[in-house]
């Protein structure tokens, strides 16, 4: 009954914030900045609206500094405001880590309904009034012009495949570490939509993700018999699915854009990284290379760089940098880059990320995706950084996941002295 309550009482806003959060709302509002007031309120109840203060702790001093160099007011108040709902957000989701035990539930429900709402949508994609509700459909690289890619309700197809990291980690450290109920149907639930939303960095950044974690934890991987014959498997059928292609769809979109990757020719991915760095370098030198131009100032200072680096007539509601760090060089300069990875360091050793799997491969794939995509305010981004922060999920910690192994290697030794 308990459970029952805490599924009833935090549910609708997890559904909320996955799929509804900027349903029918001008690009760049979300309605968890609409509802700041109401998470303050909930700060305050529950006794941690001091932690406020941080926020200006670190941002005064910067504006100070900005506004002595010069400012358009209008859009450093409407950037400072967004970014001061995204660490309000950001504080209320910690607390709601720390009082959610229904997550597991949450994910469930939340991975069940997805499929739902992708199925509307694939209906949606052959109807031509529905089809931009649920689809992008735009130039994404070389060989790919009007390339359809889901983004379901939200607004981008890369910031929803975010939305999905802290899930599909969570079931695939599931599928991979535990006896998983049909973990070929999870399999398809989880990595069906990230195929059709087409995020080349979430889809390399997973994997890299994991990649990393069985070579830093490779002695646990290969002392599982399961976990090895699951890879081995898991790798076969990849390759068969590899060769198929090869044979039979060798111009499929994903070899046409991993093709365009390594050639340089994929604008989506350059832009993300090296004109994203470029271009955050030019903008912060027009004021101060350590502190930045300031918070909005990208769209006043950026206009006629984007118009010209990219020869297209950008409105200022259309600059921006998709890349965090870039972005972040850009507003708060070498300075703001150094706090960013200090905050992000720290917390590592705090909370000793490095002793819960699950943790540790969020903190991986959000560490090297920071220099590749997102933006300054994606709350989808900090959601995956509080969550490698907190102390969620402890089956997947270090020791549980040792005993185990132990656990086991010593029954089937068991068996085997009996059987003798």
């Amino acid at each position: 009954m308990n459970d029952a309550i805490r599924i009833n009482k935090y549910m609708p806003i997890a559904i909320i914030y996955f799929f509804f959060n900027s349903f029918l709302l001008p690009p760049g509002l979300l309605y968890t900045a609409i509802l700041t007031p109401a998470l303050l309120l909930w700060l305050y109840q529950q006794n941690h609206l001091k932690n406020i203060w941080t926020f200006f702790i670190i941002t005064i001093p910067f504006a100070v500094i900005h506004f002595s160099n010069g400012v358009d007011s209008r859009f450093y108040l409407i950037s400072y405001t967004l970014l001061f709902t995204a660490f309000v957000f950001s504080l209320s989701f910690i607390e709601f880590v720390k009082k959610c035990n229904t997550l597991r539930s949450i994910f469930k429900v939340i991975i069940i309904l997805n499929f739902f709402f992708l199925l509307i949508g694939c209906i949606a994609f052959f109807i031509p009034a529905l089809k931009a509700t649920f689809w992008l459909v735009t130039f994404v690289s070389y060989g790919l012009d009007q390339f359809p890619r889901l983004k379901l309700l939200t607004y981008e197809p890369s910031y929803y495949s975010t939305l999905l990291v802290p899930i599909v980690m969570y079931y695939l450290l599931k599928i991979l570490f535990f006896d998983l109920p049909n973990p070929w149907l999870v399999g398809f639930l989880i990595a069906f939509p990230l195929l059709l939303a087409f995020s080349l960095g979430i889809l390399i950044g997973i994997p890299l993700a994991i990649f990393i974690l069985f070579l830093m934890k490779l002695k646990l991987f290969l002392t599982k018999k399961r976990l090895r014959q699951f890879i081995l498997l898991t790798t076969f059928l990849i390759l068969i699915a590899f060769i198929l292609l090869v044979i039979f769809y060798p111009n499929n979109p994903l070899f046409i854009r991993i093709n365009n990757l390594f050639v340089g020719h994929d604008s989506s991915f350059r832009g993300r990284t090296s004109d994203s760095y470029h271009l955050a370098w030019v903008v912060a030198n027009k004021k101060s290379i350590f502190f930045g131009v300031g918070l909005g100032q990208i769209k006043v200072l950026g206009l006629e760089l984007w118009r010209n680096f990219y020869q297209y007539n950008f409105s200022p509601n259309e600059i921006a940098i998709p890349n965090a760090t870039a972005d972040t060089f850009a507003v708060f300069g070498i300075a703001g880059v150094c706090i960013r990875l200090g905050i992000e360091i720290f917390f590592f050793f705090r909370t000793k990320v490095y002793t819960n799997y699950y943790r540790l491969t969020l903190f991986i794939f959000i560490f090297i995706y920071q220099f590749t995509g997102s933006y300054l305010y994606n709350i989808a981004e900090f959601v995956i950084w509080i969550m490698a922060f907190s102390n969620t999920f402890p089956e997947f910690d270090q020791k549980n996941l040792s005993l185990k192994v132990i656990t086991a290697r010593f029954s089937v030794q068991g068996l085997k002295n009996n059987s003798g």
